[in-house]
């Protein structure tokens, strides 16, 4: 059976070409982003330097193979209501969790201007709260915090959610900063925040502050920000926020299971030597990675026959539409029904949109209750 109604839980938003031109203070006009138009299309420049070349330049060609050049006219359709809703009649799903992980961001990360890359960020939420507005229930926007310390991390936070109404944030670093580990105290306020504020945190890059890293769908290669996860059940953050809740924006998620089967055996075997345990001693790490996280899947069969062992309340379709030549836009629905052929209609509705539009309450969604978050099965080794 064909579902009627898909939501993408990960997709890569096209920002206004005049998106910092309109928006920042004229002091930062020499090294402001623009979009410029190239031979190939267009290109984000910014602090004097060139960013590489956009995953979506090719959205224009048709199903023959037939492309159109890239223009600043088109891309700046594109990043309107209209142009969005064209985008995803075209891959036919009903609405879209937003993201902006291009590499304009690390041009602007590595302009080493603090009050610079605050505003660059305040902008871009300021846009995409404008953008999602329009059509809230098919326009879900993800906010992005700056990298410049725990105090403008949380801030921006703070006044994205609750001033501007986006439903999440992305981390592009950790909220005190590249160099500063999530167990700092510095951080404690930004993550008491999300937990009050009920507000999901992605992840998709490593934390460390290197470049962004493409997305890559590799059997049983588990994402670069995995060490990021565990650091985050280590440091206590959910023990201490047990409203918390993470997001898992990778492509595939079947490399989980073996994963974190071997991390709890890991855990428990070396119980008297560890100098850092979990704060709940009746709970394994795969426990809490599972608890606390969700994860965004897209062509992964694997994953979605050890849903029972994931949670099937835990695992929402992605698209990845325009975040990366990964995309399966616009094929999204084709892929969809040849990975669910066979599964359970139940199951094939959760993971299709259900799912998705109760983490980030769209809607008249409820958010999921603590016995649906603790639903799974564990293997019996454990």
């Amino acid at each position: 059976m064909t579902l009627s109604r898909m939501i993408s839980a990960a997709s890569g938003v096209i920002e206004a070409p005049d998106l910092w031109t309109k928006r920042l203070p004229a002091k930062f006009a020499d090294i402001c982003p623009r979009m410029v138009e190239t031979d190939e299309g267009v290109v984000w420049t910014a602090a004097s330097r060139v960013a590489k070349t956009p995953a979506w330049l090719g959205v224009l060609g048709d199903a023959h193979g037939r492309t159109r050049k890239m223009t600043l006219e088109a891309a700046a359709w594109l990043a309107t209501a209209d142009g969005r809703r064209w985008l995803q009649d075209r891959d036919q799903v009903a609405g879209e969790v937003l993201y902006s992980t291009g590499p304009v961001w690390d041009l602007i990360n590595s302009s080493d201007q603090p009050d610079f890359i605050v505003e660059c960020y305040g902008a871009y939420n300021d846009w995409l709260a404008e953008l999602c507005a329009q059509d809230p229930e098919r326009f879900i926007g993800v906010a992005k915090v700056p990298t410049t310390g725990a105090h403008d991390a949380t801030v921006e936070l703070s006044r994205a959610v609750e001033e501007l109404g986006l439903k999440a944030v992305v981390l592009d670093a950790w909220p005190g900063g590249p160099d500063c580990p999530p167990a700092m105290q510095e951080c404690e306020g930004f993550w008491e925040a999300a937990a009050a504020l009920g507000t999901p945190i992605s992840l998709y890059r490593p934390l460390n502050g290197g470049r962004e890293p493409g997305l890559e769908i590799a059997a049983g290669a588990h994402p670069e920000f995995y060490n990021d996860m565990t650091s985050i059940i280590y440091a206590n953050i959910p023990d201490r926020h047990p409203d918390i809740r993470f997001v898992s924006v990778a492509p595939n998620v079947g490399w989980a299971p073996s994963t974190y089967e071997t991390l709890s055996e890991t855990y428990m075997r070396t119980a008297a030597l560890r100098k850092i345990s979990l704060g709940d001693p009746d709970l394994h790490p795969s426990d809490y990675l599972r608890r606390f996280f969700w994860y965004v899947t897209q062509d992964d069969r694997t994953a979605l026959l050890n849903r029972a062992y994931m949670g099937e309340a835990h695992l929402m379709w992605g698209s990845f539409a325009l975040m990366d030549h990964h995309s399966v836009w616009p094929n999204t629905r084709q892929l969809f029904e040849r990975l669910t052929a066979g599964m359970p209609e139940d199951f094939r509705v959760q993971l299709a949109g259900e799912t998705c539009a109760r983490v980030y309450g769209v809607g008249n969604a409820s958010r999921f209750t603590p016995d649906e978050v603790k639903t799974y099965e564990n293997y019996a080794l454990l």
